[in-house]
Formats: structure tokens, sequence, C-alpha cells
């Protein structure tokens, strides 16, 4: 499964019978470049769940109208792909093509290769950066360059296109991550320092009170010479 497949199937608004009828059923009966006959009596049966505590009974069952919702769901979520002259009432007997499982390609499978100066991110990138926990995909032209520049003083080592981006991940998390802790730290260094030299230009509370008693005692001193 494709990152971009595994974040459209975990979506929230995707029901989870919807789930269900395209990874056990759709994803089984598919072939790369090859179109899904839909049969919706094959397609019940397969979703039906019996109940253990009636004999013949079932606990779950889907209708001909819930099942035509169910692949509603898959094509607002751009799982499925349906030919233009589909008719809106049913899919029964139509033909269905999955998308991202004909276009994908298993990381694993992919040659290793050694980094080079015309490498770049392909289109799983951003799938790849929402399941890492990166945020923003983008990048500068920069930060590509400093991350191909220290593979190549690296020659021995070769990855797949897969890990060269999941590594290129990693190097922007870390790099965001310490220009944040450097935002905040400068930050309360500022703070600290106005602070520091607002309190240095006001006298202290001891100061106030010696100043205080000085004016005193020269008030007294003038009304003893009075």
């Amino acid at each position: 499964m494709s990152p971009q497949e595994f974040l459209l199937l975990n979506q929230p608004r995707l029901s989870h019978p919807a789930r269900t009828l395209y990874c056990l059923h759709l994803r089984r009966m598919a072939t790369q470049q090859q179109p899904v006959l839909i049969n919706y009596p094959e397609l019940g049966r397969a979703l039906a769940v019996e109940d253990p505590h009636v004999i013949g009974g079932f606990s779950y069952q889907v209708t001909a109208r819930q099942l035509t919702q169910l692949f509603d769901e898959l094509v607002q979520a751009g799982l499925i792909q349906l030919p233009a002259a589909t008719p809106a009432e049913h899919y029964h007997q139509q033909y269905v093509t999955l998308p991202l499982l004909a276009s994908q390609a298993a990381p694993l499978a992919q040659p290793a290769f050694a980094m080079h100066t015309e490498w770049q991110p392909d289109h799983q990138f951003v799938g790849i950066c929402q399941l890492c926990g990166l945020i923003d995909p983008h990048y500068d032209e920069e930060e590509r360059g400093e991350f191909i520049a220290y593979w190549l003083g690296r020659p021995e080592r070769f990855a797949t296109q897969h890990q060269w981006m999941m590594k290129f991940v990693k190097m922007l998390k870390s790099r965001r991550y310490q220009r944040k802790q450097t935002d905040t730290i400068g930050y309360q260094q500022t703070t600290v320092a106005t602070t520091a030299q607002n309190i240095s230009n006001e006298p202290s509370q001891r100061a106030l009170e010696m100043i205080a008693h000085a004016q005193q005692l020269k008030q007294q001193q003038g009304e003893d010479h009075e």
C-alpha cells in the first residue's frame, strides 16, 4: 500500500464498511492496469457478518442502496474511478479502476543507487512527509542541495528512492526543529536582557529607602539650624 493510498483510506469521513470494501475486496480483485467488474450480490455476501447467536442469521448486511453509497464514498475519496458514462443510480455490472493501485511502486522493489547531483523527491514525497509528521512538505533548492552534497561525499552508500526520501524528510524535520529551538532561545534571551536592562535602570527598594532616610535627615538638620 502506497503512502497516498493509506492517507486517503485514513480520512475521517470514510466509513469503515467503505474501507473494508476497498481493502479486502476491490484490492484483492484488482490487478495493475486491469478494471474490476462490480457484482452487487457477490460483494453483499462478502461484506455480510454472520450472527453467532442466530443460525443462518446475520448481524450485518448491506443492501444494494448501501453498496451504492459505499462506492460513492470511494469515488469521492479518489480511491476508485468510473467510466464517464456510468449511470448515477448504481454501479452494478460496471467496471471500476483503482488508480493508486495501478500507479504505486513498491519501495522495496526499487533498485538502490548512490546519490547523484540530479536527485529530487518524486510524487510520493508529500504522502511520506505526512506519514512522518512533517506538516509542511515544501523545501527550497538550498536544502535539497545541502542534502545532495552531504551524501555525494559518501559514494559508498546506496539506497532506494523511497529510502532517500525518508532520509531527506528526516533532515528537514531536524533542521526545522533546530530552527524553532533557536528562535525560542533567542526570544527568551532578548526578553531576559530587556528585563535586566529595565531592572538596572530603576533603583532598588533598598536604595529608595536610603534616599528617603537621607532626605529626612537633611530636613531635620535644616529645622535644627532654624
